[in-house]
């Protein structure tokens, strides 16, 4: 709560963008200004279970996709700690704005794609949010203020003959058209993990997120757990929430894991 409020009154008083440190000396363009943008500065990796799996599963060569990039914290450290190649997507103009920022700056525009677009179960245009910072979302109703289009692409149309090793799905509860999209890629072996938001926000579109889960399973994939420290993922019960990690494979998955380097940040090697 302390860490909670100390962001907020240094959020007001900042007069323009701050550029935050992240691990093995990348780097993060912010905002101060941006709705949501507090839970990227502090704890910076605010997602450490999941921020770590993607620094210690990827690897030089592999690729990564993040559907719902924001201002590219994971992506940055896909390919700026891991050294994999991205594309990363992100329909809101104010984030995708800074997303290209913080590709550039991590010097990344050889090996990160960048696409303005918001993801789903066909390709098109929809309307989505202004104004909420990090937690614009798709419109539910045409008749929501201050909305914007957007093109859609989905990712079969992206990536079903090449698809990425890790995928990485938040997007505000619209997990469930973006799976929708992705009928084909799910797939293909070269899948071998994925990072889905299932926080209840799909209750917002109507969707099931248990359904959501279930069809993810029957593709082949375990929900996991990770522990950054002993570089061990567990499989979870079904029940599980939040940012869930899928793998394939779980004995594949902790080997790559386990032979990671361990990233810096700060005074902290993991």
């Amino acid at each position: 709560m302390f860490e909670f409020c100390a962001a907020q009154i240094t959020l007001r008083l900042l007069p323009g963008d701050i550029c935050m440190e992240f691990p093995n000396r990348t780097r993060i363009m912010l905002a101060p200004s941006m709705k949501g943008a507090w839970h990227f500065i502090t704890p910076r990796l605010f997602d450490l279970e999941e921020m770590s799996f993607v620094m210690h599963y990827l690897r030089a060569g592999d690729f990564f996709a993040d559907v719902g990039a924001n201002v590219g914290v994971y992506t940055v450290l896909a390919a700026g700690v891991a050294g994999a190649r991205a594309a990363a997507f992100e329909p809101s103009r104010d984030s995708y704005e800074m997303l290209v920022r913080n590709i550039r700056i991590n010097a990344l525009t050889e090996q990160v794609k960048t696409f303005e677009m918001a993801v789903g179960r066909n390709t098109g245009t929809m309307r989505l949010t202004v104004g909420q910072g990090t937690e614009n979302c798709i419109a539910i109703q045409s008749s929501e203020n201050a909305l914007a289009p957007v093109k859609v692409t989905t990712l079969d149309h992206e990536f079903s003959n090449n698809p990425p090793n890790l995928l990485k799905i938040d997007v505000e509860g619209f997990e469930s058209e973006v799976i929708a999209g992705a009928k084909k890629m799910l797939k293909k072996t070269g899948l071998r993990a994925m990072i889905v938001e299932r926080c209840g926000n799909g209750v917002r579109y109507g969707f099931d997120e248990d359904a959501l889960h279930r069809e993810i399973r029957k593709e082949g994939f375990l929900p996991c757990t990770y522990n950054p420290f002993t570089r061990l993922l567990h499989q979870s019960a079904d029940t599980i929430m939040g940012n869930v990690i899928y793998v394939r494979d779980l004995n594949h998955a902790n080997a790559i894991l386990k032979s990671a380097l361990a990233f810096t940040f700060g005074s902290r090697s993991i």
